[in-house]
């Protein structure tokens, strides 16, 4: 049982532990850091917890005694990272501190909570991540009274609140499967979620995403207006009713009054609510996320994702603005041009996109510092980057502006927009160039006006130049007061400049020059009593004082005052010495008190501008994005795409971002694809394992993908109609802790697909059906592509080894055949990896297990139960087998219908069969004796036993 719960045990706790358990009262969900000295302590419960989860120490209080209670603790300097690992696991920790400076307090300390952090709600610098959005999201209801099981249904609020760059947007969602989607693609840190929701709270249980979830208290309509104001930098509350539905508005409010609740005292650096508009986007929901890597991979890390193919960003802010743009792709074609426009001017001018990159090298995190300086965490040495990044931002602003206007760029014509046209193939002649994209996309002059009138797309971005408050006054401040290298911690001194202030300088004068201060007394007093065995010491015991031997005692004044007498003569001290001493003895606390209240004032300063630091770094963060693709699409050979409100997807010579990476120079083999709502919609792709059926897929949605977030794209032209959704069907997982086969999660994936799929959607699968029998799984996967095609209409991928799903072309022409290409080579397979017209005629199953290392007496077997297949022979019980694959004439690999065939010769047939599939020149020695135990036990199952 607790302590708190025993009264009788509750009359024996000391003052200290008394303060403890007032302070663990106020927030029992939390472990309680309790600052005893140079430690946090722990004890009862939270001691157990905190040892076994960090590994720590567990010792007690009163030892032995009945009231023994558990303890753990931690140094306090080193408390950031003990508390980052508990974050880490989910839980609260609440920061109890000493509230004044035991020396100077009589009695006991007084103590308080000044912060509980959360998963969620993380400031510190060395527990974030400075590349990605650190996220504390809140579900509502809506105000929509909810039955005993919480699933009545939509709509819902969700609020997303990054509390270390002072973000907050929100948005009313009209299904719990959106709301699930936006979850997952926000990965949220810690979620609230209203205690009404129990079904949303359990669904979310099974996303990938890393939310710690806790249940929301109810929340009282009539409160909302309060909350928003009392908790955010200005009163938000009318503005917010009236731009957002009421359920985001109540997200947002429990969003705020959680952070509210664990920063009693202290406003919310947010100044509004901004919108998050899910109807404008392009969704992608968490299966998808996961099958394409966007910005996670398999591993959970982030090498071989999208992400880190395009993210050459160099400040954190454009770092985290790319992530979010890859994430929440636009669905609206005029944004969409608006962001390509921007990438197309650095494009074009290299000279300037490579300067902007230099200045912005030292911009820093210019948001996220502002946050901390308002909250009243920035360190010294968080303004001195502050002031590093101001330094800079005027060059990457000169920068921007050096940049020409483009607006005449219509009168130069094709050549001028050919040559803005292709990023990494300026060795073709522009003239060439152009007239390839005139030829790939028709209506060349048309296209020519178009890419001339994105000229003036630098128009608006040298306006922002010329606009841009770079924040002037505050970098002038920060520049005359800091010194090049400020400490980390203001407790360290040595903040300040010499000659920033007058007081300060005095104090660390008679701190530096202690010794010539007293060598000067003396000399004063020696010429003033004309003693010249005049003497200033210093002892531990006394501490300084005036020597004057016998011989010169009656030289002594009167100001003197006599302190000890000694062998050789007398020890004095005066008013002046005493001055002079306590100067010294405290100079080195006023200098450091003095510090630390000029710092306290300049931090001060620095939160006042805190929105004008934000909006520069939000634009310069936007500059970095823009910078940065265009910086990656030179280097890549990438192409600005034709974003359009049309219904085809036409792709020439595509190529997957990331494969194409990390495969040798000039080794990946480009594509084309065409998917048209009006022609080809359906591709059914067939082909060998290993051929690139799955690459081909996914680097069509990941092109989908970066054109509608406004990068350059991996081709040789893009014309995107725009889509709605990405939903695919990759590979083959299973989830244990759910219960679910891999079969099961393949239906569940297929059935979410065919549920949400739209007219605009595009949709990607990848052998669906395999993981039950083969009669099952073609009917599933000809009924799942006979419904993609006829009642959803949308435009899809579909690849298979069913070659009887390619009959399907003959029903209409919207349905296409492809297969990757492949070539036999004796027992050899090579991939081509070149997309063909047609079915593929084999699926070379045998040759890819040849290649995967089985061993030669297995695909021996393998190759001779193939070949007894295929001839229809009869099965060892005595049936007949109808699954035949496609021979090389192209024969159907199922005959459904098929007669039975005639009885299958002698069980030695199949030792004959496999003795002649043998390839002998990679039989190991110990294969071969496997090799001949096998085909000894074929003989016997059909002869009897011959050991």
């Amino acid at each position: 049982m607790h302590p708190s719960e025993q009264p009788a045990a509750r009359k024996k706790l000391t003052p200290v532990m008394r303060q403890y358990e007032e302070a663990k009262a106020l927030h029992p969900d939390a472990i309680l850091f309790f600052r005893m000295g140079d430690f946090y302590e722990m004890f009862n419960d939270d001691a157990v917890l905190v040892a076994r989860s960090l590994n720590l120490t567990l010792t007690s209080r009163n030892k032995g005694e009945p009231d023994e209670v558990p303890m753990a603790g931690v140094p306090h300097h080193a408390a950031h990272g003990y508390i980052a690992r508990l974050l880490a696991l989910g839980h609260k920790v609440a920061i109890c501190e000493q509230c004044g400076d035991p020396s100077k307090i009589k009695g006991l300390v007084p103590r308080q909570v000044v912060r509980v952090v959360t998963p969620g709600l993380v400031t510190d610098s060395e527990q974030l991540d400075a590349r990605a959005n650190h996220y504390l999201a809140a579900v509502d209801g809506g105000g929509v009274p909810r039955g005993d099981g919480g699933a009545a249904g939509g709509p819902y609020g969700l609020s997303l609140l990054d509390l270390s760059t002072g973000e907050l947007s929100a948005t009313s969602i009209p299904d719990a499967a959106t709301l699930l989607a936006e979850l997952a693609r926000a990965d949220p840190r810690e979620a609230l979620i209203a205690r009404d929701l129990p079904d949303v709270r359990a669904a979310a249980t099974s996303l990938a995403c890393r939310a710690a979830l806790r249940d929301d208290d109810d929340l009282d309509s009539a409160q909302i207006a309060s909350i928003l104001d009392d908790a955010a930098l200005e009163p938000i509350s009318a503005a917010a009713l009236e731009e957002h539905p009421l359920p985001a508005v109540r997200a947002a409010a429990r969003a705020l009054r959680f952070a509210r609740r664990c920063s009693p005292g202290a406003r919310i650096p947010v100044r509004r609510i901004a919108p998050h508009d899910t109807s404008g986007t392009l969704r992608i929901d968490e299966t998808a996320q996961s099958h394409l890597e966007l910005a996670r991979a398999a591993d959970g890390g982030r090498r071989g994702t999208l992400l880190d193919v395009i993210d050459c960003t160099v400040t954190p802010g454009g770092a985290r603005l790319l992530r979010r743009r890859l994430l929440t792709p636009l669905a609206e074609v005029a944004a969409i041009r608006r962001r390509l426009d921007e990438v197309e001017l650095f494009v074009s001018h290299p000279r300037a996109r490579g300067e902007l990159r230099e200045a912005l090298g030292g911009v820093g995190d210019l948001e996220r510092l502002s946050v901390r300086a308002l909250l009243g965490e920035a360190t010294p040495r968080d303004l001195g980057c502050l002031r590093d990044g101001l330094t800079a931002a005027p060059a990457a602003i000169a920068a921007v502006r050096s940049i020409p206007d483009l607006g005449s760029a219509a009168e130069r014509g094709t050549d001028g927009a050919a040559e803005r046209g292709r990023a990494g193939a300026a060795e073709r002649p522009t003239a060439e160039r152009g007239k390839e994209r005139a030829a790939a996309r028709g209506g060349g002059p048309a296209e020519d006006r178009r890419r001339a009138a994105a000229g003036s797309s630098a128009e608006p971005l040298l306006a922002e130049a010329a606009a841009l408050d770079v924040v002037a006054d505050v970098r002038a401040e920060l520049a005359a007061a800091l010194v090049e290298r400020p400490p980390p911690n203001a407790r360290e001194g040595g903040i300040f400049r010499e000659g920033y202030d007058k007081e300060l300088d005095e104090a660390r004068a008679v701190e530096k020059n202690a010794t010539e201060l007293i060598l000067a007394l003396e000399a004063k007093l020696r010429s003033q009593t004309g003693a010249p065995s005049l003497r200033v010491k210093y002892t531990r015991v006394f501490g300084w004082y005036i020597e004057v031997t016998r011989a010169h005692i009656a030289k002594v004044p009167d100001t003197f005052r006599r302190k000890q007498t000694v062998a050789t003569g007398e020890r004095y001290t005066s008013d002046e010495l005493d001055e002079l001493a306590d100067k010294i003895e405290h100079a080195g606390a006023r200098a450091l008190e003095r510090e630390t209240a000029l710092f306290e004032r300049l931090r001060a300063a620095v939160a006042k501008s805190e929105g004008r630091l934000r909006a520069l770094a939000r634009k310069l963060a936007a500059w970095d994005v823009a910078a940065a693709l265009a910086d990656v699409a030179h280097r890549n050979d990438y192409v600005r795409p034709h974003v359009t409100s049309g219904e085809a997807i036409a792709i020439r010579d595509g190529r997957h971002p990331v494969v194409e990476r990390f495969a040798a120079a000039g080794h990946f083999v480009p594509n084309d694809t065409r998917l048209d709502l009006s022609g080809e919609r359906l591709w059914l792709i067939t082909g060998p394992n290993m051929a690139g059926k799955s690459t081909l897929m996914r680097q069509v949605a990941l092109i989908v993908v970066l054109a509608q977030m406004g990068s350059y794209v991996p081709a040789r032209e893009a014309e995107i109609g725009l889509v709605d959704r990405i939903l695919s069907r990759v590979g083959a997982s299973d989830n244990v802790a759910r219960g679910e086969s891999t079969f099961m999660v393949e239906m569940r994936e297929t059935a979410e697909i065919l549920r949400d799929a739209t007219r605009r959607s595009l949709v990607i699968l990848d052998e669906i059906g395999r993981g039950t029998s083969t009669y099952d799984g073609l009917a599933i996967a000809w009924a799942v592509a006979e419904h993609l095609f006829d009642a959803i209409g949308c435009r899809a991928l579909f690849a298979t080894h069913y070659h009887e799903l390619t009959e399907l072309s003959a029903r209409s022409p919207g349905i296409a055949n492809y297969s990757v290409a492949a070539r036999e080579h004796g027992d050899d397979v090579i991939f081509l990896h070149k997309l063909e017209a047609g079915p593929a005629s084999r699926s070379y199953g045998v040759a890819v297990a040849r290649l995967a290392g089985v061993p030669e007496g297995v695909l021996a077997r393998a190759r001779a139960i193939l070949a007894t297949l295929e001839s229809g022979a009869a099965l060892p019980g005595g049936k007949h087998a109808s699954l035949r694959g496609r021979t090389r004439a192209g024969a159907a690999q199922l005959d459904l219908f098929a007669p039975a065939q005639a009885a299958v010769p002698p069980e030695q047939t199949a030792v004959i069969e496999t003795l002649r599939s043998v390839d002998v020149d990679r039989l190991a020695p110990l294969d071969a004796l496997k090799l001949v135990v096998k085909l000894k036990g074929l003989l016997g199952s059909g002869a009897g036993d011959t050991r």
